[in-house]
């Protein structure tokens, strides 16, 4: 039996309610991963895991993969354009993040980096992962996270 409503109908109802938006940074033997997800949130408070869903062949989830590592920065609103132009441009083979113009530092706990503009970061070991459909799960334990809220953050919603 196929999904009632359809696909479309299932997107726009799992969008009804506004996620903020992050940018989930990695690398991995001259690669980097940085893109733009939604479908995001901890998943244990005592050890804590936080958990990353997205598309299995995507080029950031690769990365991620291959490395072990990954940093979730939360991106003040100021950074929109850049949050939305991520997603826009391909990973692979690009240096998204010098034409974006966002500058890293190096993760404190991980070998991945962490966005300066963000107003904070979860840095985290890749734990398991579980694949569903078209989209994998990416647990990660959190060792270490940082937060120095600004302001507004990015948020996605669905528009007609």
């Amino acid at each position: 039996m196929g999904l009632f409503g359809g696909p479309s109908e299932y997107t726009r109802a799992a969008y009804l309610v506004p996620r903020e938006v992050v940018l989930i940074t990695g690398e991995h033997e001259g690669d980097e991963a940085l893109w733009p997800v939604d479908l995001h949130m901890p998943v244990a408070l005592e050890p804590p895991f936080y958990a990353l869903s997205c598309r299995t062949e995507a080029f950031g989830a690769r990365v991620v993969l291959a490395s072990g590592v990954f940093v979730v920065n939360f991106m003040p609103a100021s950074e929109e354009t850049k949050v939305i132009e991520a997603g826009a441009l391909s990973g692979a083979g690009a240096a998204k993040r010098a034409r974006l113009g966002l500058a890293v530092s190096p993760a404190r706990f991980v070998r991945a980096p962490r966005l300066d503009a963000a107003d904070g970061w979860i840095e985290a070991e890749v734990h398991e992962v579980r694949r569903f459909g078209d989209r994998s799960l990416i647990v990660g334990r959190v060792v270490h996270a940082e937060t120095r809220p600004r302001g507004a953050r990015t948020f996605h919603e669905w528009r007609r």
